[in-house]
């Protein structure tokens, strides 16, 4: 996978991880903007706008090693990439579409609200790396 997020400052109780059901057989770098994908508390890396934002792989996962638990972190500072959209200095970021990429969420409507991964802590063009703010 490319543009791993990587952690600047974590906030809270050490990112304040919150743990994760995760598939037996998929590897999952360390730093992979994870998303919500199915019931009970289920994640995967997120790929595309749209999705709801779970948090960032504390850890990496490797495919095949039995493990079906993983830790994300949910409170910090990350160095983040941005997509050909950018972000704003101020503004929300979202998941946007390739890996782990984010961008200005350009939506703000309730139901889109899951989206939001963080506050842009600088301006940022097409993939330029830069702190948000994350705070799940």
């Amino acid at each position: 996978m490319a543009n791993e997020v990587t952690k600047v400052t974590l906030l809270g109780n050490a990112g304040d991880p919150v743990e994760y059901i995760v598939a037996e057989d998929v590897a999952v770098p360390k730093g992979t903007i994870m998303r919500i994908s199915a019931s009970p508390q289920t994640a995967i890396a997120a790929t595309t706008d749209g999705q709801f934002f779970a948090g960032i792989a504390s850890v990496e996962k490797v495919s095949g090693d039995g493990i079906t638990k993983l830790a994300l972190w949910t409170h910090g500072v990350f160095d983040m990439v941005s997509d050909t959209a950018g972000c704003t200095l101020g503004q929300p970021v979202k998941i946007d579409t390739g890996a782990n990429l984010v961008s200005t969420a350009d939506s703000d409507t309730v139901a889109t609200a899951g989206e939001v991964v963080g506050l842009s802590l600088e301006t940022l063009t097409d993939g330029q790396s830069g702190c948000v703010l994350v705070n799940l």
